[in-house]
């Protein structure tokens, strides 16, 4: 490893302890957490409305969440999917922005952190921004659940239809999973860029959204491993099990995301060093 790397990665681990890293992640996991039924019930209900089932979504979700929350996941889906209506998409939705918008006052706190700046715009702008990355990330994942749901049965349109070998299959299903991956660095990158007070420009926020796009994908998934063959909440905590996991998940989701922040700022910071 080189002296730079290990600079970096020191500087990280004393901006993790000197910034809260940790009850800030609290707090946006807290916020989190009211979110993610009424966002799950918006799902359910939207796609009422086209040839998606809830099984899919669930399939999809299956790879990320541990059983049990799974299983509280697919509670909520079958009583959305009998209560559905119009009026309840909207609610769910504003309800899930409002709810998650306060959590990413706890970002946006931590990214200042992370910069060394004191906050200038008025609350007003605050909210504002808030709103735009609870939107963005809410739709790259709407989009996620979209493609992976949809993109097979698309590939095989498109190869039937212009005449394509079967193994355009398989460049198509890795072609699908790079639009996955670099629209979710995207809105990553968008959100670093505007939660801190600093002027950015996209090159500095890259390596930030490349590590919390990676990283959300790869401890999701040990997380689910070692939730459905090493612990059981249930025995634990009882009937409010899967609701713990759940948290234990959006807690180690909102790490990361403020950990993104993080790389970039030390990034940042030793960039100014070197030019200074």
């Amino acid at each position: 490893m080189e002296k730079k790397d290990r600079y970096n990665l020191k500087e990280l681990a004393v901006s993790f302890m000197e910034d809260d890293v940790l009850a800030l992640s609290s707090q946006l996991a807290y916020s989190l957490i009211f979110s993610f039924f009424p966002f799950l019930i918006f799902i359910i209900n939207l796609v009422g409305y086209s040839d998606i089932s809830n099984s899919d979504i669930l399939a999809v979700l299956g790879y990320i969440l541990p059983k049990n929350v799974l299983e509280l996941v697919k509670n909520t889906a079958f009583r959305s999917e009998i209560t559905k209506n119009t009026q309840l998409i909207y609610l769910s939705l504003i309800f899930a922005i409002w709810a998650s918008s306060g959590g990413f006052h706890a970002v946006i706190k931590g990214l200042n952190k992370a910069y060394n700046r004191h906050e200038h715009r008025s609350i007003f702008k605050i909210y504002g921004v808030s709103m735009l990355c609870t939107l963005g990330i809410m739709t790259i994942i709407v989009f996620t659940i979209l493609f992976l749901v949809f993109g097979e049965m698309i590939g095989s349109l498109i190869a039937s239809n212009l005449g394509f070998s079967r193994e355009f299959n398989l460049v198509w299903d890795i072609f699908r999973y790079v639009i996955i991956f670099v629209s979710t660095v995207f809105i990553f990158s968008a959100v670093y860029i505007y939660a801190p007070s600093v002027k950015l420009v996209w090159k500095e926020v890259i390596p930030g959204a490349v590590f919390s796009t990676i990283s959300i994908v790869i401890v999701s998934m040990i997380f689910a491993f070692y939730v459905n063959n090493f612990v059981n909440y249930s025995i634990i905590y009882g009937s409010i099990g899967a609701a713990i996991a759940l948290l234990t998940w959006l807690f180690i989701l909102s790490v990361i995301v403020i950990l993104g922040g993080e790389v970039n700022a030390v990034l940042f910071k030793h960039e100014k060093k070197q030019t200074d």
